[in-house]
């Protein structure tokens, strides 16, 4: 690793594997390391939001990267999410990982103040100052708070040692204007859902780093595939597969069909708007779980726990998606 220029193609939010008693199941992140790779990922994102990062010690953040760097032996790049309010935080944490053998950090900035563009910009360029790996910027408006105009976002894409972003905020329009704000120079670009992959590809961007590979890499794997090909049409059949899954990262509750036609309206609103009330980490691992992969759907308190209802629905969604069947 080390040595990747630029991050590209579908890079699935690892799940963070706990025992019952809702300590690290290491073993279960090694089973899904190598999952993933046979699948033909192109990268993996540890420590994401779906991965429970908030909720995790400094220590146990380093054990978990340790154990995936270890599992990876540098067939495909690792980057690490960050979710620190603090600096000085950050930095003691970049110093900790700066000898483990992954490739860059995806960082967030969740607020408690208020802070300015000006508070914001000097916290990324402090940042790049500090470490050897590189920097993906993580907008991420409705978690995060930040939300910046063209100019703004502009500028912070132009810090030297940031190298990408991860696009969150399901705003089609929002994303196509920072991708406009990095024409023509060579940036590492996502979209944080898979539904939105096309859109991104379309508009010049990577690919997408979400949840939806976590639990169905080889479909979102050929979606992407497809449309790097030249094969649109393929790629479209893929994107509406994709689609089928939208109640794992949203609800069971309203079918796929309505959930999809919703997304597709609430995407093109002008303001970043969230998707979904619910957590739903603990969805994800049960899918896998069901799938046959060999980890708990347990997740860290306070995030809600898996219900008998979303076993059952998770259960009827995988005997309905061939895709899901196949894995």
């Amino acid at each position: 690793m080390g040595g990747v220029s630029h991050f590209h193609g579908v890079y699935p939010v690892v799940p963070t594997p706990l025992k019952e008693d809702e300590s690290l199941d290491l073993a279960g992140m090694e089973h899904l390391v190598d999952y993933y790779i046979r699948e033909g990922c192109h990268g993996l994102l540890v420590l994401g939001s779906g991965g429970e990062s908030p909720y995790f010690t400094v220590d146990e953040k380093i054990d978990i990267l340790n154990t995936v760097s270890q599992g990876v032996k540098r067939r495909i790049p690792v980057i690490a999410g960050c979710t620190f309010m603090s600096l000085a935080e950050l930095l003691s944490f970049f110093k900790k990982a700066e000898s483990i053998d992954i490739d860059g950090f995806l960082v967030a900035l969740p607020v408690y103040y208020p802070l300015r563009f000006g508070d914001v910009y000097s916290f990324y360029q402090e940042l790049v100052n500090h470490t050897g790996k590189k920097i993906l910027y993580y907008h991420f408006p409705q978690i995060t708070g930040l939300s910046f105009n063209a100019g703004q976002m502009k500028k912070l894409y132009e810090i030297k040692g940031i190298v990408g972003a991860k696009e969150s905020s399901v705003c089609v329009r929002e994303m196509k204007r920072n991708l406009n704000s990095i024409s023509g120079r060579e940036f590492s670009f996502f979209s944080g859902t898979s539904q939105l992959l096309l859109t991104a590809l379309e508009s010049g961007g990577s690919g997408t780093m979400c949840s939806i590979p976590s639990v169905a890499p080889r479909m979102v794997v050929d979606c992407y595939k497809a449309w790097t090909a030249g094969d649109k049409a393929g790629a479209q059949r893929y994107e509406n597969d994709i689609f089928r899954l939208i109640g794992l990262m949203n609800t069971f509750d309203i079918s796929a069909v309505v959930q999809a036609k919703a997304f597709k309206v609430i995407s093109r609103l002008p303001l970043p708007t969230g998707v979904g009330k619910k957590p739903r980490q603990a969805a994800f691992k049960e899918t896998l779980r069901q799938l046959g992969h060999p980890i708990t759907a347990r997740v860290r308190s306070p995030l809600p726990q898996i219900t008998d209802a979303e076993r059952v629905s998770i259960a009827a969604l995988i005997k309905k998606s061939d895709a899901l069947k196949a894995l």
